[in-house]
């Protein structure tokens, strides 16, 4: 093997130990997964700057992070999805006039007791989700969406418990309100990993389509 050959191992090799560095951070410790990549390299190189051009992919981090909840996680951690899960579909069944769907880490199986779940609701008007949030009695703050055009504002709320599933601790929710034609394009968090199920790679999730997840989950 020539010098460049090993060099390139060697900068393999650790990226994959960057990876599963943070992604343990991730899952232990809440971490999102820009911080959980600096902790990595400090943690690892003692210093972010050592590991320039050695930092990994988001995508990496993500497949890390599957293996790790897969190895360490078990039962308990399915237990977990299928619980926030069911409140996503409870959540979005609520929210059904504004075409809710599901995206993110509670949709592609990575989410953890730290994780907020995140839904895009396609609407006409970010004033009519706020109308009907501030009729019910829900409390939440808006920010503005850094989004392409179609996107309206950001929702933060935490899930009303009477649509929390089984003993789920309370789950915090962030609703992106984007244009009702934002929904033809395709979803940036699309995946290709075979890991995932067609439903999960599509990276977002309708009603009907989180049903059909559990309903999966259930029979399996």
């Amino acid at each position: 093997m020539d010098r460049s050959s090993a060099q390139a191992g060697t900068r393999d090799n650790l990226t994959l130990e960057l990876a599963a560095t943070a992604a343990r951070l991730i899952a232990e410790d809440g971490c999102d997964y820009a911080t959980a990549k600096r902790k990595a390299a400090q943690l690892v190189l003692g210093d972010i700057a050592a590991a320039r051009g050695c930092l990994p992919e988001n995508e990496l981090v993500e497949t890390e992070l599957r293996r790790y909840l897969r190895t360490f996680g078990g039962p308990r951690h399915a237990a977990l999805l299928a619980e926030m899960r069911a409140t996503a579909l409870a959540l979005m069944e609520y929210l059904a006039p504004f075409n809710p769907y599901l995206v993110g880490a509670v949709l592609n199986g990575t989410a953890t007791e730290h994780s907020t779940l995140h839904l895009q609701l396609f609407t006409d008007s970010a004033k009519d989700v706020e109308i009907f949030l501030l009729d019910d009695g829900v409390r939440f703050t808006v920010d503005e969406l850094n989004e392409p055009a179609g996107a309206f504002e950001s929702i933060h709320l935490r899930v009303p418990r009477r649509l929390q599933a089984g003993g789920a601790a309370p789950l915090d929710a962030v609703l992106s309100v984007l244009s009702t034609d934002a929904v033809r394009v395709v979803s940036r968090f699309r995946s290709s990993d075979p890991a995932l199920s067609p439903i999960e790679q599509a990276g977002r999730a309708s009603l009907s389509a989180v049903r059909a997840l559990l309903a999966e989950a259930g029979d399996g």
